[in-house]
């Protein structure tokens, strides 16, 4: 991981630069790019299972006390990434490498480039909701909000998008906005106990007591028996709706 005379680590480096400065990243890079797509695809797909795969095994023996071998020169992803810059778990696991290291704007380059890809790319919606959730447990609300508005841009009729963009608003305490991309997330999955609990939940947060209280409803009948969330959430708006009543006070 040298170039010009100095060490290039992603600790140091941004991917970006990484890919310019490493003579192996950017002869990876140059090599697969004028391959077929299969092939670097196949590629790249090898090279991120067998690296976790061997971060793994390294692991086990220094807990064991053993000597580390076959130690991989770089990070889980990026060499898959530098022979595929469209691989999406590569761009996920790197990108999230990126965040922790400081490099927020780096990483959020790398996550938006997960709502340019195909909507065929494999288990793209499940990839793109990770790094959304990725964010948001760095309470990273804006960026989470970025991400979530354009992968629903993009990917219009898959629900998780605007689901996760209501759950951003009302973070950011945009009710009103959230009701209504959590009324799009249940007009796109209807009949979901998920999506329902999460609207529920929005219109209380928004002041919509009795609309709440019916939406969990919904949700607390199709829900499977181990779902306790909308359940939770019923008594609470219950027990504020009854306070409310017992004042005399109007709900709406």
């Amino acid at each position: 991981m040298q170039g010009a005379g100095q060490i290039i680590t992603l600790d140091r480096h941004s991917f970006r630069e990484c890919l310019e400065k490493d003579e192996y990243l950017a002869g990876l890079r140059t090599e697969y790019a004028h391959k077929p797509a299969e092939e670097r695809r196949m590629a790249a797909d090898w090279e991120y299972h067998s690296a976790i795969a061997g971060s793994m095994f390294n692991d086990a023996l220094a807990r064991l006390g053993r000597a580390e071998v076959g130690v991989p020169s770089w990070p889980d992803g990026v060499l898959a990434l530098a022979i595929d810059p469209l691989f999406a778990p590569a761009i996920l696991t790197v990108g999230s490498v990126e965040y922790q290291l400081g490099r927020q704007d780096e990483a959020m380059e790398l996550f938006l480039t997960l709502t340019t890809l195909p909507a065929d790319e494999p288990d793209l919606s499940i990839i793109i909701d990770k790094a959304g959730e990725f964010l948001l447990d760095a309470e990273d609300y804006e960026r989470a909000r970025e991400l979530y508005a354009a992968a629903e841009k993009a990917f219009s009729h898959v629900a998780v998008y605007p689901a996760g963009l209501s759950y951003c608003l009302s973070r950011l305490g945009l009710h009103e906005e959230a009701v209504v991309k959590a009324r799009r997330a249940d007009t796109l999955a209807p009949g979901n106990h998920i999506h329902l609990n999460d609207l529920g939940w929005t219109l209380y947060q928004a002041g919509y007591l009795e609309k709440a209280e019916a939406t969990l409803e919904k949700s607390v009948r199709l829900a499977p028996p181990d779902y306790d969330l909308a359940r939770k959430n019923l008594e609470e708006v219950r027990d504020v709706l009854a306070g409310k009543r017992a004042r005399g006070e109007s709900v709406m």
